[in-house]
């Protein structure tokens, strides 16, 4: 019962952001839980916040847009030139939204994660930024650049995966080391 207790809190643990995976499976390990439970149980945790984060992420974008659709002046259809300025005005005020936005919210995390985004695409971002910033930061900014869900999803996925397994490794070959 108290294994299961165990797995519970890491399956917990590695859900909150910014304790993740690279706090909780080194802790595991240290207190003597088996190591590959330990790394399956907290890739899943972590895992399932991140979708989750992906999935809403995505949401409340589409729900802004649509929101500012609806907001929008409809052209009068009187002149087709003018409808087309009108459609040319809103793609341009939705493009300076976003720019504004991403001015607004920059950070030194936010611009370390748009040079990977741009020199890597996002299977960069998605490996990278997960093992050097947060794999909770780095779904959200994958998703505020523009990334699919889909592959978003698929890349952090793999990204997860590898980040766990090689966290895993190294603090069981780290721990073995030590008390030989």
């Amino acid at each position: 019962m108290d294994y299961l207790i165990y797995l519970l809190i890491v399956f917990v643990g590695a859900a909150i952001p910014l304790i993740e995976y690279m706090v909780v499976i080194p802790i595991g390990i240290i207190v003597g839980l088996p190591t590959i439970p330990i790394i399956i149980i907290a890739f899943l945790g972590n895992l399932a916040t991140v979708l989750l984060l992906i999935l809403l992420v995505d949401k409340v974008r589409e729900l802004i847009r649509k929101r500012r659709r609806e907001k929008a002046p409809v052209p009068e259809p009187a002149e087709a030139a003018e409808e087309d300025s009108v459609e040319h005005m809103e793609t341009e005020a939705d493009d300076t939204a976003e720019t504004s936005a991403y001015e607004k919210y920059s950070s030194k995390q936010t611009q370390k994660a748009y040079k990977l985004w741009d020199k890597y695409g996002l299977p960069g971002l998605a490996i990278l930024g997960t093992g050097l910033l947060s794999s909770h930061l780095t779904a959200l900014m994958a998703c505020t650049f523009g990334g699919n869900r889909a592959y978003v999803s698929i890349w952090m996925i793999i990204s997860l995966a590898i980040w766990s397994i090689v966290t895993g490794v190294a603090v069981h070959l780290g721990m073995d080391a030590f008390f030989r």
